[in-house]
């Protein structure tokens, strides 16, 4: 599955790579299942959008990592997003696919995530998010992450 999702992720963003916004970036996540152990994450994002007035939309994969707590996987996640702009920033809406790499395989599921945006300078932009995980797998509990992050804008 994860041969899949970086597949797709890397066809889908070779296309746009000329488009309005490349952008890629790094995020530090806190993990909280609804059962089980908490950890923190480091991920690394890459992402295109298209812009629209007030109205943006775009798709971004990432791979995150193990950076403290006491569960230790790591995830996969492929979201189409959507944004508006309210001025000073931007209100967005996401959903996808995820994957976890865990220590007895792997769990698939898809994701939902609401969150701002803003920009920091004319090439750095801030984000902050929470996003959901839902699990297909019922070993892995569905998993609430809060995101906050920094992106580089091509």
């Amino acid at each position: 599955m994860k041969t899949i999702i970086l597949g797709a992720a890397f066809a889908a963003l070779a296309g746009a790579a000329s488009a309005q916004n490349f952008y890629a970036g790094a995020a530090l996540d806190y993990a909280y299942p609804h059962s089980g152990d908490t950890q923190t994450l480091g991920s690394l994002i890459g992402g295109v959008g298209f812009g629209q007035g007030l109205y943006g939309y775009g798709a971004e994969v990432e791979v995150g990592g193990h950076a403290g707590g006491d569960a230790d996987y790591g995830t996969q996640r492929l979201r189409a997003w959507g944004s508006y702009d309210l001025g000073t920033v931007s209100a967005r809406v996401a959903g996808g696919i995820t994957e976890y790499d865990l220590q007895s395989g792997s769990a698939d599921g898809y994701n939902l995530g609401v969150g701002v945006e803003t920009g920091f300078t004319d090439r750095v932009t801030l984000r902050a998010e929470f996003i959901r995980d839902f699990m297909d797998d019922n070993s892995t509990a569905a998993v609430t992450t809060t995101r906050i992050g920094a992106f580089y804008n091509f």
